[in-house]
């Protein structure tokens, strides 16, 4: 079973905050360890902070959080672009970002790029 929450903030580094609180909360409902956590927090602000670099002048980026049973978390970040290109992943702030989430994918549609990050709880270590 699955839950999703959906946020819309203007696309400005002010509101970020918001968004990560948003993520800190699923994480949290997910009962995902700190550092799991913190890592998640770095990996949505460097999202939005790409997109906001991107967005067309009072866009929004709009951000659907969801949340499954078995621990697992999906965040999409979307924004309408000035270009509608896909960030470069060749640089050192994608290769932070793949490294703090299990999973990150980026799509474009028409101006809209959508960048997807999947995370889930660390596996517990046996005793």
């Amino acid at each position: 079973m699955s839950s999703t929450i959906r946020l819309v903030v203007p696309a400005s580094s002010a509101w970020v905050v918001l968004v990560r609180t948003a993520a800190t909360a699923c994480c949290a409902r997910l009962d995902f360890d700190v550092d799991r956590l913190e890592d998640v927090r770095l990996a949505v602000d460097e999202v939005a902070s790409l997109l906001i670099g991107q967005s067309v002048d009072d866009g929004e980026i709009a951000c659907a959080f969801t949340t499954y049973d078995d621990g697992r978390l999906d965040i999409a970040l979307r924004a309408r672009t000035t270009s509608g290109t896909l960030p470069d992943t060749s640089t050192f702030a994608w290769a932070v970002l793949t490294a703090l989430v299990d999973e990150v994918t980026a799509t474009v549609d028409a101006l809209d790029v959508t960048v997807v990050l999947r995370t889930s709880r660390a596996a517990q270590v046996s005793a």
